[in-house]
């Protein structure tokens, strides 16, 4: 066989197989994402694309972009309803276009919202919406196709601005915790938003005693605050999600309307006099004043990105860098240039920011830095904390990013959790601002060391940056962590490749044969393995151990590529020749090819065979 004929087999057979692996209902809407604008004068700090609402006086406030879409709610100042939904193409950020417009009796009942989380469950993508009586739960696995699937009336809530409200909420795992202001915290069992539980409703005299507003689920702690009141944090313990116990406690701070976490620990408040308040709760039972700075005028919400934080201020936006903690400077400030506005809530995503103007009168796109983001997101907390001994089973991941992470890159594959060197756990992936959390779907083991890899390249925010270093950190349920061999730290570990009883089949004759592999090496002269585990493609050659779409190939020898959950399996042999075999498990098909096979068209097959896996993927939720 001559290399175009093998080329056209390896094309037409990668075609073939990738064809077979698309599921069948996979008819999702996935929109084209967010454009990555090249930002210049005329955008900085100017709102250059106005969000409005042509139904009526609502405004926005909380925002996300979910599979491909840019959402927000709308709905009136005050906490009243009713509200609506706007799904957008920002493919081009300078013109968004409203492709779905939501306003029925469900979103007649939405109050304004400070917070969307989304799980990530089964194949769905759900998301937590607040009403006046309790929480909706959404199905956005196809945002223009987007229904409310549950609803849950929590008791006491009864459609106030501050108090008797659902006011903020955050999701992690299966656990989903509802900030009720004078009512306390409402923890909910969400693993099935089709049926969602109340398991409890703990009171404000267990909680710190202030009114609750704000609140993030990190890891095994639960970051709360008063809102629009005298400042007061407390950091509770959450290790038994349904049972909260307080950990530290400050008040007597500056008055205050929201606060924000951010990275290495960092609590930052908008105070409503001026303050921009930093505190460290590296310590959870000692939350430490960092720096109380005097910037000015009446702040309402905070977001974090990189080394800034942002702002929105009843007058304007303003972005803080806060390299140097006592003395963070403003680097940039804009309005919205309407009558009556409250540069409310801020959603930095990459280059760009989304004011959410409450009082209606219309919010917009603004550009806070200058050219094209290409910042790569990167993990700047982690709960549990890298080296942690002593976890207890219960316990869930957090990890705190620098940048909006784009939920379609989150799986099981780009974000492993799993005993060191083991299997990946099954779980529900959650997220809310820039926190990404798993819970698993079992309890740890006990006296096990667990590992948390996040690949180069798997991740990416929402302008498609992908994480630029693979992240790796251990914990423990014991006393001690034990390290596995090098070779199982990343995913494309030979020790991975071929779990036995696979069906390969090669093209030398057409014949099939079974393999049984328990190593990535097999036997021979210069045979070797390439492995992956739950990926998209996985690809062997003669002289090296490939984990993903590249391959070098030699002049001799013979090679074997393993996939695990994969949509295409593809082996070639060298270029003088030798045996060429495939080896799938749950792949639906493996293709083999006999030498004379160039480096370059395993290249261009590995790319081919990764866009239609890629496709595959877009086409269902992660």
């Amino acid at each position: 066989m001559n290399t175009s004929t093998n080329s056209r087999f390896i094309y037409a057979g990668a075609a073939f197989c990738a064809a077979l692996a698309l599921p069948q209902a996979a008819n999702a809407q996935v929109g084209p994402g967010l454009g990555n604008l090249d930002c210049g004068d005329a955008e900085y700090f100017e709102p250059f694309a106005f969000i409005e609402n042509n139904s009526g006086p609502n405004g926005t406030n909380a925002s996300l972009i979910i599979r491909g879409y840019f959402m927000t709610l709308f709905a009136p100042d005050s906490g009243h309803p009713p509200g609506e939904l706007g799904i957008y193409d920002v493919s081009n950020p300078k013109a968004p276009m409203e492709v779905r417009h939501y306003e029925n009796a469900d979103t007649d009942v939405f109050r304004e919202a400070h917070s969307l989380p989304v799980a990530l469950i089964d194949d769905g993508q759900y998301v937590a919406i607040q009403t006046i009586s309790g929480i909706q739960f959404w199905d956005f696995t196809d945002p223009l196709a987007a229904e409310r699937v549950g609803n849950i009336d929590l008791p006491g809530v009864a459609g106030g601005d501050y108090e008797n409200v659902a006011w903020q909420t955050t999701w992690q795992g299966r656990y989903l915790y509802v900030s009720g202001g004078n009512q306390g915290i409402y923890i909910v069992d969400a693993a099935d938003p089709e049926n969602p539980e109340l398991l409890t409703q703990v009171p404000t005299s267990q909680t710190g005693g202030f009114r609750v507003g704000p609140l993030f689920a990190l890891g095994d702690y639960l970051v709360i605050s008063n809102m629009d009141q005298g400042g007061a944090y407390s950091i509770l313990d959450i290790s038994i999600p349904d049972e909260p116990a307080l950990l530290g406690r400050v008040g007597n701070l500056p008055r205050m309307y929201a606060i924000v976490v951010g990275g290495n620990d960092r609590i930052y408040s908008a105070g409503r006099d001026g303050n921009f308040v930093t505190h460290s709760f590296t310590d959870p039972t000692d939350i430490t004043l960092i720096k109380d700075a005097m910037i000015g005028e009446d702040q309402l919400y905070a977001a974090a990105q990189d080394h800034f934080v942002f702002l929105g201020r009843q007058n304007n936006v303003i972005k803080l860098d806060v390299t140097d903690e006592q003395n963070p400077m403003v680097v940039g400030q804009g309005d919205l240039g309407r009558d009556h506005p409250d540069h409310g809530q801020v959603t930095p995503m990459g280059n760009l920011i989304y004011i959410g103007n409450d009082h209606g009168s219309g919010s917009a796109f603004f550009c806070h830095q200058h050219g094209r983001d290409m910042t790569p997101p990167a993990v700047q907390s982690t709960f549990p904390k890298d080296g942690s001994l002593g976890v207890l089973p219960s316990a869930r991941v957090s990890l705190l990013f620098s940048d909006y992470i784009d939920t379609e890159t989150v799986s099981s594959e780009s974000v492993i959790i799993r005993p060191a060197g083991g299997q990946a756990l099954d779980g529900i992936f959650t997220y809310a601002f820039n926190t990404l959390s798993f819970g698993p779907s079992a309890p740890l083991a006990a006296d096990t060391t667990y590992e948390v890899v996040l690949p180069a390249g798997g991740l990416s925010d929402v302008t498609g940056n992908a994480l630029s270093e693979e992240v790796l950190l251990r914990f423990s349920t014991g006393s001690s962590i034990e390290i596995p061999p090098e070779d199982t730290t990343t995913s494309g570990s030979t020790t991975t490749g071929g779990e036995g009883g696979s069906t390969a089949a090669s093209t030398d004759g057409g014949s099939t044969t079974s393999s049984a592999q328990t190593s990535g090496t097999l036997g021979g002269a210069s045979n070797t393995a390439a492995a992956t585990s739950s990926s998209g493609t996985g690809m062997g050659t003669s002289t090296t151990t490939v984990a993903g779409p590249t391959a070098t190939v030699s002049t001799t020898g013979s090679a074997m590529a393993a996939t695990s959950d994969s949509a295409v399996s593809i082996g070639a042999g060298g270029s003088q020749g030798g045996s060429a075999k495939s080896a799938a498990k749950d792949s639906g098909c493996s293709i083999g090819v006999l030498g004379g096979t160039s480096t370059r068209d395993l290249a261009g097959l590995a790319l081919f065979a990764l866009a239609l896996v890629r496709r595959r993927r877009s086409r269902r939720p992660a």
